[in-house]
């Protein structure tokens, strides 16, 4: 074995509160949100659980985090503010790759009150730091402080002979509607840049909230963009693709050039286990580069225990 790679998956954390949050909490879609949240959400994330969580991932020697969105409820500006906190019990922007989720995005809003609050965990790699041939497909990050906006992604950081890629599926959509788009450019850069990591040998990780394979979502919650995305997929390869959104675990396949590509979905790292496939979960991945450049990929499901209080090993393997 030459190497090891080791990092953490968590999502859908929904652990801030809309008490306190003003008029803004009772306009336009808001405020179907803030009943979902008053009647029924607000009971089933628990701020401590993620601190659980946090302490659990601090303890478990990885080299990298990476969140798939979904840190709010109805995107007010507060809520960006004690989810920045929460990032920065988690670990340092270097430590911390973040995509936002379509509760993050739920109604249009300034980013300055938004994803601001988050860009060092949103933004890639500069291309000053990249290797020459990837640096060109790189989105450009943001000079001034500010987050990356969807025209930005994908964003690509390295780490080791890890590829970590971000896509933004979060777009403002209509009241009660959830679902995520990608866009024709978004995905077009991706293939070029899959393709550019792929033939650099690297183990490519793909971020996205929404679920991809078809039939896992109505369409209300559904990328709609999905069998476009298993397209690129199916000419480029990827080793894996995370998500969230659906607050289960879920474990899935599309076809590759040479081989599948498994899609892991997370439960949300909060849940209080209002249903018994609901519990608090994260996941950590363990990825070896083997002799001649192959790798193995290994996942350890760990989820929360109420009567320790503490995250505990749910399987040894994610994969059976």
């Amino acid at each position: 074995m030459h190497r090891e790679i080791r990092f953490a998956h968590l999502s859908d954390w929904h652990a801030t509160t809309l008490a306190g949050g003003g008029l803004d909490r009772f306009r336009g879609k808001r405020i179907s949100g803030w009943a979902s949240w008053a009647l029924n959400r607000r009971r089933h994330h628990d701020p401590a659980i993620l601190d659980a969580a946090i302490r659990d991932v601090h303890a478990q020697s990885v080299d990298r985090i990476l969140v798939t969105g979904d840190l709010t409820h109805i995107s007010l500006p507060q809520e960006f503010r004690v989810a920045a906190g929460q990032l920065a019990r988690l670990g340092s922007p270097e430590e911390v790759f973040l995509i936002p989720g379509n509760h993050d995005c739920y109604v249009r809003t300034d980013p300055e009150n938004a994803w601001d609050h988050w860009a060092p965990y949103l933004r890639g790699a500069a291309s000053s730091s990249l290797p020459s041939p990837l640096a060109p497909l790189a989105s450009p990050s943001p000079e001034d402080g500010r987050a990356p906006t969807y025209a930005d992604y994908p964003t690509l950081r390295i780490h080791d002979r890890l590829a970590i890629i971000g896509l933004c599926s979060s777009i403002p959509t209509p009241i009660f509607v959830a679902g995520g788009e990608l866009g024709a450019q978004q995905l077009e850069r991706l293939e070029a840049l899959l393709s550019a990591t792929g033939d650099a040998g690297y183990f490519r990780v793909l971020m996205i909230h929404h679920p991809i394979a078809a039939g896992t979502e109505p369409a209300r919650r559904a990328l709609w963009d999905g069998e476009a995305l298993c397209g690129v997929l199916a000419r480029t390869g990827a080793e894996l693709v995370l998500h969230g959104h659906k607050h289960r675990r879920r474990l899935r396949t599309v076809p590759g050039p040479r081989a599948d590509v498994p899609i892991v979905g997370v439960p949300s790292t909060s849940e209080v286990g209002s249903k018994p496939d609901k519990q608090a979960q994260y996941h950590v991945y363990t990825v070896r580069e083997e002799a001649g450049g192959a790798f193995t990929l290994g996942a350890e499901i760990r989820g929360y225990d109420a009567a320790q209080g503490a995250f505990v090993p749910v399987s040894e393997s994610l994969f059976g």
